[in-house]
């Protein structure tokens, strides 16, 4: 499985640097920057030790909606808000996640590609990293499909860009071992009918007026893009059988 670790606007050339060696070492090969090009200073080349092809082939795009445009699951990594519709994942919970997906191909993104997910499908999935000191804003937040967070003691309350690149990596390195033994192979299917669920859930919500409650959205959109097929096989009937009953 090749998934694409995502770097946003990082400041530190050395975090650059000490993340192509992370994920190198845990069997990845695909590093995007969004807005930057810190993997090109020297300083990002010593840190990478033994990972200088990770930055050689190293993706600049100038936004992460040049991600989203290309990818079929964004995951976010943030800090758990109180009060917050959204659900959080453990980096276990998110392999768990992942692996009932099948997402098995490698994104292939080209910078300013005006292609689209649905004409250039590959099944893939972007881990993202916000900024050093502030994170991901809202409108980066609201592209992504998945978020996760890492439980830590209180008196160590955040980790370093690098060293949330290695854990996430080192997490979805089982993802790698267990399909690589398996061989399995992935289809449009899946994704096709994740997206007409959202869309079937969406106009439903519209229908009854709560189109307007951003919980409930939020709600909604989590949970439908963390079903397996076996949930989305049921809740498509739940939904078509609501829809019925509103004619």
């Amino acid at each position: 499985m090749s998934i694409s670790f995502v770097l946003v606007e990082p400041t530190r050339a050395a975090n650059v640097g000490a993340a192509a060696r992370a994920i190198k070492t845990m069997g990845f090969e695909q590093l995007i920057l969004v807005n930057s090009a810190l993997h090109l200073e020297s300083e990002a080349q010593w840190l990478a030790h033994g990972a200088q092809d990770i930055l050689a082939n190293t993706i600049m795009v100038n936004s992460l909606n040049d991600v989203r445009e290309q990818t079929d699951l964004l995951v976010a990594t943030t800090a758990r808000e109180r009060g917050s519709p959204r659900r959080y994942l453990s980096p276990t919970e998110l392999v768990s996640t992942l692996q009932s997906k099948q997402i098995l191909r490698p994104i292939d993104i080209q910078p300013h590609s005006n292609s689209h997910p649905s004409q250039n499908r590959a099944h893939s999935c972007a881990i993202i990293f916000g900024r050093e000191s502030s994170g991901l804003n809202n409108d980066e937040l609201s592209l992504c499909d998945l978020y996760s967070y890492v439980s830590l003691a209180a008196e160590y309350p955040s980790l370093n860009l690098a060293q949330a690149v290695m854990v996430f990596a080192y997490q979805l390195s089982q993802i790698n071992t267990k399909i690589g033994l398996q061989q399995a192979l992935a289809t449009d299917t899946a994704t096709d009918q994740l997206q007409a669920l959202k869309a079937k859930a969406m106009a439903l919500v519209e229908q009854i007026d709560a189109g307007d409650d951003s919980k409930l959205v939020q709600w909604l959109s989590d949970g439908i893009a963390m079903m397996g097929k076996r949930d989305m096989k049921m809740a498509h009937q739940l939904l078509n059988n609501i829809a019925k009953k509103l004619k």
